[in-house]
């Protein structure tokens, strides 16, 4: 009981249904706004791993294609793995 309280204070009250209906995204305003942070993971995770790659050495770079290619199927699988939500989910929904 104590934490629905503060949980209220924190919070507040629960919205009604009519109002939630207007909060909602639209599936392309949606797929934009929360694919950037997997897409942002992922560009920094190269940029990392490139980084790490170059300190190692020229004979390091040779494994530059190999990780390029690792980094292109993750992408694919975040694109594949979004549009698999909003197909389940046509009508919106949220976390």
């Amino acid at each position: 009981m104590r934490l629905v309280l503060v949980k209220r204070l924190l919070v507040g009250a629960p919205m009604s249904l009519a109002q939630a209906r207007h909060e909602r995204l639209g599936k392309a305003v949606a797929l934009a706004v929360f694919a950037s942070d997997p897409l942002s993971s992922v560009a920094y995770a190269t940029e990392e791993i490139l980084l790490v790659l170059v300190l190692a050495g020229s004979t390091a770079l040779s494994y530059a294609l190999p990780v390029a290619v690792g980094i292109a199927a993750l992408f694919a699988v975040v694109v594949v793995s979004y549009r698999q939500t909003v197909a389940a989910y046509p009508q919106g929904g949220g976390a």
